[in-house]
């Protein structure tokens, strides 16, 4: 099923730090159902900024109770983060798509261990707030940041510690400090602990470090769950298309309705759908958030890379249409599937 906007008004403004801010979001009753989520997921977002669509896509850091929210951290030039953190009202209107996303947590019996950095921290405090309120199982969360003043959610990660200090460790690492969660560090950090859930996101940097660490300490690899804000620089894969006859040539599914699409030369499943005016959902547009999941029902295609689609998905026929392109003829696909 394909996913739709919904104008939600921001119910409450919390300052996380100098350039942080957590979004409140007033849910109508009628939306309750539809904006049920997972602690982990995400929400994208969409507003006109000096004349331009913007879309963005940010993680929930509330759980169960808790008003839906989403935490943004400005970053220099982000677009939708500025307009986020300085300009954003209480009362306002924004453009929100139901939650979405798989880097979430399947069980609260194994003990967990959570790595972030930065604005990383965002769906790992929603995973964390679940596994103390639902199960009784053990939890450790190592945080790194550049200074104590960028440490987001600082005052409810202390309070957590206190409420919960026979089950919850918190420990950070200032790179101030010349502090770093780098893969040494890592493998010390998880050296004797009982077989366990990883968790891990933030900068692209921090995530290949702490996987090369727990790789090295011979984590099963599907214990291991990882979150990109960003697509990693990867060679990507080139994807041989030939514009001619029938393979550029595809049929899309969108809301119940089929469209005839004929590629161009150099683009992706995605570009071609929105250049024709039928609006599929979309947000990072790098293969990383995943919104843009389609399902090929025949014909074969093929994506550049893949960093936000598991295994499992991909045998099942999900493709992310933003960095795919049709590899034969016939090629059918449905952005209406769940």
């Amino acid at each position: 099923m394909s996913s739709h906007f919904h104008s939600l008004s921001v119910k409450e403004l919390k300052r996380e730090t100098a350039k942080t801010v957590s979004i409140g979001f007033e849910i109508p009753e009628n939306l309750t159902s539809e904006f049920r989520y997972e602690a982990g997921q995400y929400l994208t977002l969409k507003a006109t900024i000096n004349g331009e669509e913007v879309r963005r896509s940010y993680s929930i850091s509330s759980y169960g109770d808790e008003a839906l929210q989403v935490s943004c951290k400005m970053i220099d030039g982000g677009k939708m983060s500025t307009y986020l953190v300085n300009e954003l009202g209480v009362g306002d209107k924004v453009e929100v798509m139901p939650p979405m996303g798989n880097f979430t947590l399947k069980s609260t019996d194994q003990p967990l261990v959570l790595f972030a950095a930065g604005s990383g921290v965002t769906p790992i405090f929603s995973i964390l707030k679940k596994s103390l309120k639902e199960g009784n199982n053990s939890i450790k969360l190592f945080y790194g940041n550049r200074n104590e003043d960028e440490v987001i959610f600082k005052a409810a990660l202390e309070q957590l510690k206190a409420e919960y200090s026979d089950r919850l460790l918190v420990q950070q690492f200032l790179s101030s400090n010349g502090e770093r969660l780098d893969a040494d560090r890592v493998q010390s950090l998880v050296a004797g602990l009982p077989e366990s859930n990883y968790f891990v996101c933030g900068p692209e940097g921090m995530i290949a470090a702490v996987k090369d660490g727990l790789e090295k300490s011979n984590i099963a690899a599907g214990n291991i769950n990882i979150e990109y804000f960003a697509s990693p620089k990867a060679e990507k894969k080139a994807v041989e298309t030939v514009i001619s006859g029938e393979v550029n040539e595809i049929i899309a599914e969108l809301d119940g309705e089929r469209h005839n699409i004929t590629l161009k030369p150099g683009e992706s499943i995605l570009d071609a759908a929105n250049r024709i005016g039928i609006d599929p959902p979309f947000s990072c547009q790098s293969g990383v958030c995943t919104t843009c999941r389609c399902k090929v029902l025949s014909g074969e295609v093929e994506m550049e890379n893949n960093f936000g689609l598991g295994e499992d998905e991909v045998e099942e026929g999900y493709r992310l249409s933003c960095i795919s392109k049709p590899t034969s003829a016939g090629v059918v696909i449905s952005w209406d599937e769940d």
